[in-house]
């Protein structure tokens, strides 16, 4: 005689995880934001880094049709991105049984990690990464000292 562990999801038919999902979905469409690990309230992930010479941020943002969905202002110690994703008209007619990408507006500050020359910024939009160059104010850049041992 085999023995079988007793699995009690399975002799219900998985009942509520079906509902559950079915849920799930519903609120996701009245709701996207809530489920889209937070994107629509701190906008989109990013890498910061830094070289002696610039700080460097790169951003997720695909989707984006024109430059001008997309605002970037600086200041000596913050960025923001602040924008919108589109849906296209023909998009927006179809009937999705599920939709997971992010549309609708976006905005994030972030604290830089050294002082910045706002004015000398340069950005770039490329394959749905945007990628700002924010060259360091004078007096944060950093000059290697040789050492001389004698």
């Amino acid at each position: 005689m085999e023995i079988t562990p007793w699995r009690p999801w399975r002799e219900m038919g998985l009942w509520p995880w079906r509902e559950l999902a079915s849920l799930r979905d519903e609120l996701m469409r009245a709701w996207p934001g809530a489920w889209l690990g937070g994107l629509v309230e701190t906008g989109p992930r990013i890498d910061l880094y830094q070289t002696d010479q610039e700080v460097v941020v790169t951003a997720e943002l695909p989707g984006l049709a024109s430059k001008d969905d997309v605002e970037i202002t600086a200041t000596e110690d913050t960025l923001s991105i602040r924008g919108e994703v589109r849906r296209s008209q023909e998009a927006a007619e179809r009937n999705y049984h599920r939709t997971e990408r992010f549309y609708g507006t976006f905005a994030r500050t972030i604290s830089l990690p050294a002082e910045v020359e706002p004015e000398k910024a340069t950005a770039s939009y490329r394959n749905g990464i945007l990628e700002i160059h924010l060259p360091k104010a004078a007096q944060q850049r950093q000059k290697r000292i040789q050492i001389n041992i004698h």
